[in-house]
């Protein structure tokens, strides 16, 4: 049985051998020592463009295959090694080195969690190696994410229509693999924007003074007996939305905390807007 074979399959009796065979494609297939060149399948491109899914751009393949729908560029190991730097440095601050990588190696696995795997094939390529250890990483992420790679999947097979060109074919299931896993990776995130920059971020509660101020570290203590009042009305319009998980009237910052709104917690005080903002402004300056 052929790919497409397996896909009708799917289709007709829900027999799961098409995603399989992309499954052991990903699993098994170094395509970071092979290429591109003469691949056995259509299966292969469609397991090329999970992994991308997972692990971003695979930087020591350098073949653009467009008309597959896959957008490949050709990034030498030391593009990707500056381009994890710059984002590093961007967002904490840390100088990384070639030289400074290997002391920072435990905290780059947790910072940038599947993209990890580009940056140590990254520097492993501009020291002259390759870990033994690739495809084992390879599997334990694919391992890790294939529910979610199953189900976009799913969502492409049901949608293609297997007579078209194995160009065609590939195309729109790379495409709708692609717009599927991304929809779903996204699904109860919140997209924040600061200094012109958007980043998806997870919801959190970090607690009412947070939530009010921005911050769980300031000295409430400095408050005016007036503040604290107002203060203290607030903290309870909060602690209650929180026991009810009623965030709806919050918007989320660039760490993923709840704030709560000026216009929400001034209607549910009897106050105007205008004087809520000034009262949270001086707050803010004296804790």
């Amino acid at each position: 049985m052929n790919f497409f074979e397996a896909i009708e399959r799917y289709k007709s009796a829900g027999d799961h051998r098409a995603h399989e065979m992309v499954r052991d494609v990903m699993r098994t297939y170094d395509f970071m020592q092979r290429g591109m060149d003469d691949l056995p399948g259509p299966e292969y491109y469609v397991a090329f463009r999970c992994l991308r899914l997972l692990s971003g751009k695979l930087s020591t393949i350098k073949y653009t295959y467009a008309d597959y729908g896959l957008h490949t560029k050709e990034d030498s190991p030391e593009g990707v090694f500056a381009e994890h730097v710059r984002m590093l440095r961007d967002w904490t601050g840390i100088e990384l080195t070639v030289e400074n990588y290997p002391e920072l190696e435990r905290y780059l696995s947790r910072y940038f969690v599947t993209s990890f795997f580009e940056l140590r094939a990254a520097y492993e390529t501009i020291l002259g190696e390759r870990s033994s250890l690739w495809m084992e990483l390879t599997r334990e992420v694919v391992d890790e994410h294939w529910e979610a790679i199953a189900t976009a999947l799913s969502y492409a097979f049901e949608r293609v229509d297997t007579t078209r060109t194995e160009k065609e074919v590939v195309r729109y299931i790379n495409t709708a693999v692609k717009t599927d896993y991304i929809r779903s990776q996204f699904s109860g995130l919140r997209r924040v924007r600061r200094e012109g920059r958007t980043r998806y971020v997870e919801p959190k509660y970090y607690g009412p003074e947070y939530a009010i101020l921005g911050t769980n570290n300031g000295n409430l203590g400095a408050l005016s007996l007036r503040q604290r009042k107002l203060y203290d009305k607030m903290e309870a319009i909060v602690k209650e939305d929180a026991k009810a998980g009623r965030f709806e009237s919050y918007h989320v910052d660039h760490n993923g905390g709840y704030r709560i709104k000026n216009r929400y917690v001034a209607e549910r005080l009897g106050m105007h807007e205008l004087s809520v903002s000034r009262a949270l402004r001086r707050m803010e300056s004296v804790i």
